[in-house]
């Protein structure tokens, strides 16, 4: 079996002492996934993004902004707050860049899926604006990447446990791209509501599932069930892409959903499954939020070891302290607005 396409890139420099997203976010993981999984990973290098992909989403006035930032840094640029230092520009070239060698790894037929572990994160950023911690939205410059590899649709699954506003936006009236968001309700940034759909050409292809608090591992096969795998038949891409975002752990100090390792282990692996069935089994994960590290670490390794068919190396967490609420309602609503 080809191996799983692995790549790394903690951004030490990108950091703020006080701030969740940092460095030690990713600490101990090169190592860990070496222990468990070394001799099927594929090590993918971090190189810069090549401008015409970043062009492809965000427009050069964007890159100018973040130039110019960084150049008066520290500096904060967003109120979530989104922070810059000197190096930021150059990190989240380096994090899209590993996303799309990553990618290519996946397209080529050298790795049967990739998993792209790199900060800043992007799910937030959108094409002329970097807020909720992201600068670069590194899943948009993929998807438009293996458009232009000749991937004609697109699905992106966003399993964040806040919706990705920047992504839904890039691809809001687009007929290529399918985009689904999980996330909490009410909290940041505010939008994902049930009712947005997309517009124009992409009318429908926007689905939002807005979760309440408590939400854990039984909802989300129900997502998976009823609402994802459904979407997936329909469209029929020739790409999943993944936003993965650990923060939907209920360990998280940010959010309250009520995932556990397991939970991210079968969702991770129920993914592989459609992205099997639909196009092939190319299937990217691309990493987002998860702000208790030991948690993130955790649910990155069961998700590379659902990639490898493998045992997950730890869960010393457990399952959700609290019982979950019943989502049917949350369901129907969609499956009725989506026709499912």
């Amino acid at each position: 079996m080809n191996p799983l396409a692995f790549a790394l890139l903690p951004s030490p420099q990108h950091v703020d002492p006080s701030h969740p997203e940092h460095p030690r976010r990713l600490e101990g993981l090169a190592e860990a996934a070496e222990r468990a999984f070394g001799p099927s990973l594929l090590v993918v290098p971090a190189v810069s993004a090549p401008q015409e992909a970043i062009l492809a989403v965000h427009p050069a006035a964007h890159l100018e902004f973040l130039r110019r930032a960084c150049e008066q840094a520290p500096a904060i640029i967003d109120y979530a707050p989104t922070y810059v230092t000197a190096t930021s520009l150059d990190d989240a070239l380096h994090a899209a860049g590993a996303t799309l060698a990553t990618l290519e790894a996946v397209l080529d037929g050298r790795a049967a899926a990739g998993f792209a572990a790199v900060r800043p994160p992007g799910h937030h950023a959108t094409a002329d604006r970097a807020m909720g911690f992201c600068l670069l939205n590194n899943i948009a410059i993929a998807a438009r990447r293996a458009q232009r590899a000749g991937i004609e649709r697109v699905m992106i699954v966003d399993f964040d446990v806040h919706h990705g506003n920047g992504t839904q936006a890039v691809f809001d009236d687009d007929a290529t791209v399918l985009y689904i968001s999980t996330h909490q309700e009410g909290i940041y940034p505010g939008t994902g509501a049930i009712t947005e759909r997309g517009r124009g050409a992409g009318i429908g292809l926007t689905v939002n599932v807005p979760l309440p608090s408590g939400t854990g591992d039984a909802g989300f096969e129900a997502i998976l069930e009823q609402v994802v795998a459904p979407l997936a038949r329909r469209f029929r891409p020739g790409l999943l892409l993944v936003s993965a975002g650990f923060d939907a752990h209920w360990r998280d100090p940010l959010a309250s959903l009520q995932l556990s390792t397991r939970g991210f282990r079968r969702l991770s692996g129920s993914l592989i499954e459609i992205a099997r069935e639909v196009c092939d089994g190319r299937i990217l994960f691309v990493l987002e939020g998860g702000y208790d590290p030991p948690a993130l670490q955790e649910g990155i390794l069961a998700t590379l070891a659902s990639c490898l068919g493998a045992p997950a190396p730890s869960d010393r967490f457990g399952p959700a302290p609290y019982p979950s609420p019943d989502i049917a309602p949350i369901l129907r609503t969609v499956r009725g607005l989506h026709n499912l």
